[in-house]
């Protein structure tokens, strides 16, 4: 969640910034890649056991305190005893933190620039116990890995690399792991859909959070490594959403799991 890494990746984010001032996409490959990955949606293979498109579900809204909260100064033991209290009542096997949501836990100077934070979320958290299984959705290689070891970042991160057809290549990150699910990696490792990629991290080592997994697409990784921005200046969603695009195009729960502009 630091600057930009390299000279061409900071001139390709300016070019998107200067499509979209001109009012075009702002990442030209956009287009084709959601299509793609819409077109191709029922070969996909659900990221953890329970079926996301069918299990129960609690859709929190993390844009205002409330009875959870996640990240600040709260207590991860004490809102998790009380997620999965809720989760139990529901009989949900996982709760979900919503793409696009402006969240308040993103108002501190971790995630400020030019005085501004990154408060609106590019990825889709499911929330479940410390060790849940994760799967590969579909075929590709460990594009990087590292541990993002710093209070409230992703702890354990795998990305992956997809090239499913010709001129088609996109990222998947899987944030807040056990540091276990590093073991064994290495960049290029070949992973099959619907394998055993990782395990759900626990406090503090997956950042200090409530267990979860940050899930999330990404079309270019702007020089990046076993990290990625995983939240936008609501100033500059347009330009984020088109490098990565709403994470349901592969989990396809069919609840309302989107944000509205405004966060709410």
């Amino acid at each position: 969640m630091t600057a930009l890494r390299s000279t061409a990746a900071t001139q390709r984010l300016q070019s998107y910034q200067d499509r979209f001032a001109n009012g075009d996409e702002p990442m030209p490959e956009a287009a084709n890649l959601r299509a793609w990955i819409d077109e191709n949606r029922d070969v996909f293979h659900s990221v953890m056991e329970c079926d996301l498109k069918t299990c129960a579900k609690i859709v929190y809204d993390f844009s205002s305190n409330s009875d959870v909260v996640i990240g600040g100064e709260s207590d991860p033991a004490r809102q998790t005893e009380i997620m999965w209290l809720q989760l139990a009542d529901a009989n949900a096997p996982v709760g979900i933190g919503r793409y696009r949501e402006d969240r308040i836990c993103y108002q501190s100077e971790q995630f400020k620039n030019d005085g501004k934070a990154r408060s609106q979320h590019l990825g889709i958290d499911l929330f479940a116990p410390a060790y849940t299984p994760v799967f590969a959705p579909l075929d590709g290689v460990v594009h990087s890995f590292a541990d993002n070891n710093l209070h409230l970042d992703y702890g354990p991160t795998i990305i992956l690399q997809h090239e499913p057809a010709e001129g088609i290549r996109f990222y998947t990150l899987y944030g807040h792991l056990s540091r276990e699910s590093l073991d064994g990696l290495y960049k290029g490792k070949e992973i099959n859909a619907g394998e055993l990629l990782c395990r759900f991290g626990d406090f503090p080592i997956n950042g200090d959070w409530i267990p979860h997994l940050h899930f999330q697409i990404i079309f270019d990784m702007l020089g990046r490594e076993g990290d990625f921005f995983g939240a936008a200046k609501p100033s500059e969603w347009d330009i984020w959403e088109s490098i990565c695009p709403n994470p349901n195009l592969i989990l396809q729960m069919p609840e309302n799991v989107t944000a509205s502009r405004k966060g709410v």
